[in-house]
């Protein structure tokens, strides 16, 4: 079957869900799976995976670059975190002076950065809540293997939240916590670890998928969080307690274990308008929109949260496969939208005014 075929998971849930809705799904070039043609009463389009046809190519240009994209989002008055671009990643005295000099403007008691190269893709080369002098080097060298460019940006202390937009419309809201245990009183820590990583894989309609990463207990970092909790793999904790696994602390992006939650319902307004406003600003009409903050249910503002980044391939697996929460039809959503007329492109860098703007305190004015 044609969907067997298929390696890439968007792709395999963009066929399925076209299937159930009738829509005719092939290969644009055989045995190559960046373009797929989709058809429907005649009408036929071409996508590559969840960027769809009417993506313009400055707004994923301006998606990828994160000096542009946080340029844009912060003259539309959009909460972003502090940053700085250190352009010559050499590595040099004058370098890190740069980097330090950061570091030091931002308010004492929010004095950590995100360390990332500036032309990498996903999380390659990025080192999260760096705080001393010793791992902001350590973390710009780990970057300067990426890129010759580095974006330094205050870390916001919270959690990580996805919000799908699809065509100036909130579809979904993912949260990503680090995985965490909750003793029993009667098994160890290996065997609870154990027992979280039986449930990480998932049979679906699209196949197998993992609902986060295994969790390694041979891992330094793991050990390290337990033995600052007083615990060895080894001990068993009371029934009822909390053991953390991971701490941001100078740790490499996408070290980290996550549960996916589904909390699409919790976002408030101002949230979903700022989210809306992300996308439009930078002419993205399929845009997975990263907050940090402490809590998705208040309206976002730089003492609470920021936006990270606006993505324009974004990923819809854990939007239709949470590990918590319900699931939703985002597919479904995109592909309605593919064939749902327009009447005009958003031109990437323009956007509509609003009955509303924004300030940086994340509260309409």
């Amino acid at each position: 079957m044609f969907l067997n075929q298929m390696q890439n998971l968007q792709n395999r849930l963009i066929a399925a869900r076209a299937q159930e809705l009738g829509i005719t799904c092939e290969l644009l070039v055989p045995d190559c799976e960046d373009f797929l043609r989709l058809t429907q009463n005649g009408q036929t389009i071409i996508i590559n995976k969840t960027r769809s046809h009417r993506l313009p190519l400055l707004a994923g240009l301006l998606a990828k670059d994160k000096q542009a994209s946080n340029l844009l989002l912060e003259q539309r008055g959009l909460p972003v975190p502090p940053y700085a671009v250190v352009s010559d990643a050499g590595l040099d005295l004058r370098c890190i002076e740069a980097a330090l000099a950061f570091v030091e403007r931002l308010p004492l008691e929010r004095r950590s950065v995100v360390v990332k190269p500036m032309d990498a893709s996903r999380s390659d080369g990025v080192t999260i809540d760096v705080r001393t002098k010793e791992q902001l080097v350590q973390a710009m060298q780990h970057a300067a293997a990426y890129s010759r460019q580095i974006m330094l940006q205050q870390f916001v202390q919270g959690l990580d939240y996805r919000v799908l937009v699809i065509n100036g419309k909130v579809e979904a809201v993912t949260c990503y916590r680090p995985v965490e245990l909750i003793g029993d009183g009667h098994s160890t820590i290996t065997e609870l670890i154990a027992e979280i990583n039986t449930r990480r894989i998932a049979q679906t309609k699209i196949g197998t998928i993992d609902r986060f990463a295994a969790i390694d207990t041979e891992k330094s970092s793991v050990n390290n969080v337990l033995k600052r909790q007083g615990y060895t793999v080894d001990d068993i904790p009371v029934a009822g307690q909390l053991v953390s696994l991971y701490d941001t602390e100078q740790m490499e992006a996408g070290a980290i274990s996550e549960f996916y939650s589904d909390c699409t319902d919790h976002i408030c307004r101002q949230n979903i308008e700022l989210s809306i406003a992300a996308a439009e600003t930078l002419g993205i009409d399929v845009a997975g929109i990263d907050i940090r903050c402490q809590d998705i249910t208040r309206p976002l503002t730089l003492e609470q949260g920021g936006i990270l980044e606006v993505n324009a391939l974004p990923d819809m697996i854990h939007h239709v496969y949470p590990y918590e929460g319900q699931s939703r039809d985002v597919v479904g959503a995109y592909l309605n939208y593919l064939f749902t007329a327009q009447k005009e492109p958003v031109l990437a860098g323009t956007y509509t005014q609003r009955s509303v703007d924004y300030d940086v305190t994340g509260n309409s004015k």
